[in-house]
């Protein structure tokens, strides 16, 4: 869930908030621009700005900005040798601002303005639900994912197994379309119940403009679906695009340790400079 939302809840808890958001970096601090925190009057904090001294010192000016009302902009040096400095070994400097939130006279439309880039949340379609897949939703979704699940099995594609999922749709794989519009920007991790439903979704996908695709499997299966793509169509620049055996490797092979590495392949691939 991402800031907005709980900035959202403690206003309809007549909460004010605070948010904290490193507004630039230098050297080795442990967070960069953009990342950000929103602190309660009681102190409670949601999201990070990296943990350790700095972390704990902004919570302390945060509740001082909530008896205030008002915000500022401040510059720490992330240094355990200079006196004044926030204690944290890894160095580097950086700015926070603290900007303060009043649950009566903030707007709606000020707070999705402010939070412009954490009201969308990044989408990932999961095609197949099944031990792996229904590991990965509740990862993903932690991880500030709108996460869609379709599977073409009844007992697969229900709310029930996929609690923490935005959708869930039971459907074929001959035509995605018909349930889903992936769009630029789309994550999407291909890992049905067979080879054939595999290599038919992966075909339609790798037409889209998805920004990462994913698809399980061995290598040889991937060699073989490599060359359905090309014989289908698909240039090898897309083909090399894809992300196949998906996730990184971590060598475990239990759903849970498989979901893990995927998810792990996913916020590298999203962080990596392009």
């Amino acid at each position: 869930m991402g800031l907005y939302s709980e900035v959202k809840k403690m206003f309809m808890h007549a909460q004010n908030a605070v948010v904290c958001t490193i507004v630039s970096s230098e050297g080795s601090s442990p967070r960069k621009a953009g990342a950000a925190m929103a602190v309660s009057p009681s102190g409670r904090i949601f999201g990070t700005i990296g943990g350790g001294g700095l972390e704990r010192y902004c919570v302390e000016k945060a509740l001082e900005v909530h008896k205030s009302g008002q915000g500022f902009v401040r510059e720490f040096k992330l240094s355990e040798a200079e006196k004044g400095d926030v204690s944290m070994i890894c160095g580097g400097n950086v700015s926070v601002s603290f900007t303060f939130f009043d649950c009566v006279k903030t707007s709606d439309e000020e707070l999705k303005a402010f939070f412009r880039e954490d009201v969308q949340n990044p989408v990932l379609y999961v095609f197949g639900g099944g031990h792996v897949g229904s590991e990965l939703v509740p990862v993903m979704e932690h991880l500030g994912f709108d996460v869609t699940v379709i599977d073409s099995r009844p007992e697969f594609a229900t709310r029930e197994r996929h609690t923490k999922a935005k959708n869930v749709i039971l459907g074929d794989y001959s035509d995605i379309s018909k349930y889903v519009q992936i769009k630029k920007g789309d994550y999407v991790a291909i890992m049905t119940h067979g080879h054939a439903g595999d290599r038919d979704v992966l075909l339609q996908v790798a037409r889209t403009e998805a920004s990462y695709i994913g698809c399980i499997g061995s290598r040889r299966k991937v060699s073989m679906t490599q060359q359905y793509l090309r014989d289908n169509g698909i240039s090898e620049q897309r083909i090399s695009e894809i992300h196949a055996p998906i996730g990184l490797e971590l060598y475990g092979d239990t759903p849970a340790e498989i979901a893990i590495s995927i998810a792990a392949e996913i916020i590298r691939f999203r962080y990596e400079p392009k």
